[in-house]
């Protein structure tokens, strides 16, 4: 279950549009968040710590593309090398009516210590994120260039835009 951010600071929301593990030809694996992590963070599954449930490690060799960017905003991600990687998301699901702020997705994260939901990727797979799931804020120009996962303690798990 997501974290309501009740200060509305703004978070990255992603959504899998296009990912084999959602029609079983892939694992959706059940991970203990490590950290405050946002939907689209990119990881790894390491070792298995309880019935069905894992730990995180970071992500290698992870590569993608910047597609195109969808008419709700967010980047459409093509997934060229999937490496060990897993796509975190977790749908936000809130009970609170008001205020009106808190129903955005953008104010969901996934809290250190909740079992998160990661999407075991694989070549082909597309998922959206948005401008706050990279460590640089993507523009038109951005289209068409590669992404990578961010190995900087700040943004770790993030995307990052390739120069």
């Amino acid at each position: 279950m997501m974290t309501v951010d009740f200060q509305v600071n703004e978070h990255a929301t992603a959504y899998p549009n296009n990912v084999l593990a959602q029609k079983g030809g892939k694992h959706i694996y059940s991970v203990v968040a490590d950290k405050d992590m946002d939907n689209g963070e990119i990881l790894a599954v390491n070792k298995m710590t309880a019935l069905d449930t894992f730990s995180a490690k970071e992500s290698t060799g992870f590569a993608g593309e910047i597609v195109m960017q969808m008419p709700n905003g967010n980047y459409l991600i093509l997934v060229t090398d999937p490496g060990d990687a897993c796509l975190v998301y977790t749908k936000p699901l809130g009970a609170y009516e008001t205020p009106a702020v808190l129903k955005n997705e953008n104010a969901f994260y996934n809290k250190q210590g909740d079992i998160v939901r990661a999407y075991e990727l694989a070549k082909g797979d597309r998922f959206e994120v948005s401008a706050k799931g990279f460590t640089s804020v993507p523009s038109a120009a951005s289209i068409g260039k590669a992404v990578s996962v961010s190995a900087a303690t700040a943004t770790k798990r993030k995307l990052v835009i390739a120069s």
